[in-house]
């Protein structure tokens, strides 16, 4: 069964013809049994680079010269059972926002009309993983930070259609990668708080430089969304490779004094997902503050990642004013490197950096 990744959009309407008799000498009749109830759209969603796959409820049939699809590009069909699917005479964009409209019959002639809105299939997203994170404004002159989170690339590929989302307790958003080619051992730099200055570039091509602002890298990718910034104290972020997939990296940070079960809400709902897809450990059956990266919150420091495993164990506080978006993670503070690495020491964190990277 192919899976279906994509959000659905979906309108269902049935036309239908009924006649009915009327008769004196009878004060019952008796109906021939109908079938009056139009497919029910179970599930859809691209399965490959060229074919979405539309699941319903009955066998059905496509209606020819109902079908549409944007960004425009020529389609054809085939109906196998209970399966509509959808050919595409080109490969979708990876990460492009596609929108798919069509009709289809049953075999008594009740109509179903749906609308599906989908990313384009990507067939080469890259593992990346999440490497520091700037979670506040500072008020310096000269070195001004903004909410970040820098990602490193594990792998060639496109990182069209991958997703980023981050949540405190009563907010969340998303961010969808556009198609962009990638290198291994490079950095995107995704800055959630800009200023809308000219210079904030997003820079999709081969030039580095192209883009300017607060935290702009000439070394790493910048990439600028206004959705919503970093929580200060306590958040949850997670990548997932394509819409609806479960994350494959993520970090829990969270302010130190908080003790006790997680409050319901997005915080927690985050938190476990990461823990279901075995992306962040939990001590327990609920999330709870202690299970996060403890931190006292800082405009002065960014959290950063030592080396490649899950968990709170993995990451520490930069030393102030050691963000470095697009580059290399800089050391702790010497007084604070044990502490923020767990007892390891500042020999056993050079050697989880060297590891790390």
């Amino acid at each position: 069964m192919p899976r279906f990744r994509a959000p659905i959009l979906c309108a269902a309407t049935a036309f239908v013809l009924a006649a009915a008799g009327c008769s004196q000498e009878s004060t019952s009749a008796v109906y021939p049994a109908a079938d009056l109830r139009p497919p029910a759209l179970l599930a859809a969603g691209p399965t490959d680079a060229r074919s979405v796959t539309v699941r319903f409820d009955e066998e059905v049939n496509p209606v020819k010269g109902s079908f549409a699809v944007e960004p425009r590009v020529d389609l054809g069909f085939l109906a196998r059972d209970q399966d509509l699917i959808v050919t595409f005479a080109s490969d979708q964009s990876p990460g492009v926002d596609y929108a798919l409209t069509g009709e289809v019959d049953d075999a008594h002639g009740n109509r179903t009309r749906f609308l599906l809105k989908f990313a384009g299939w990507n067939e080469r997203p890259p593992r990346m993983r999440i490497s520091e994170v700037q979670t506040g404004k500072n008020g310096s002159k000269t070195k001004p930070h903004r909410d970040f989170i820098e990602l490193e690339v594990l792998a060639d590929g496109n990182v069209g259609g991958e997703e980023i989302s981050w949540a405190s307790s009563v907010k969340s958003a998303t961010y969808r990668f556009p198609g962009i080619e990638v290198r291994k051992g490079g950095y995107i730099v995704l800055h959630l708080a800009p200023e809308g200055l000219p210079e904030e570039i997003d820079e999709l091509g081969d030039d580095l430089s192209a883009s300017g602002g607060a935290d702009a890298s000439t070394t790493g990718r910048d990439l600028w969304c206004p959705a919503m910034p970093l929580p200060d104290e306590s958040g949850v972020i997670s990548i997932s490779q394509r819409p609806g997939d479960p994350p494959f990296d993520g970090l829990f940070y969270a302010a130190e004094g908080k003790a006790g079960a997680l409050p319901e809400g997005k915080l927690a709902t985050s938190l476990s997902s990461l823990a279901s897809a075995g992306v962040w450990p939990i001590s327990g059956e609920n999330p709870a503050w202690e299970d996060g990266f403890r931190w006292k919150s800082s405009t002065a420091r960014s959290i950063c990642r030592s080396g490649p495993g899950n968990g709170p164990e993995s990451w520490y506080v930069s030393a102030a004013g050691g963000q470095s978006p697009g580059a290399s993670n800089t050391a702790p503070e010497a007084d604070s490197a044990s502490k923020a690495l767990g007892g390891l020491g500042k020999k056993s964190f050079k050697r989880a950096s060297a590891k790390g990277r």
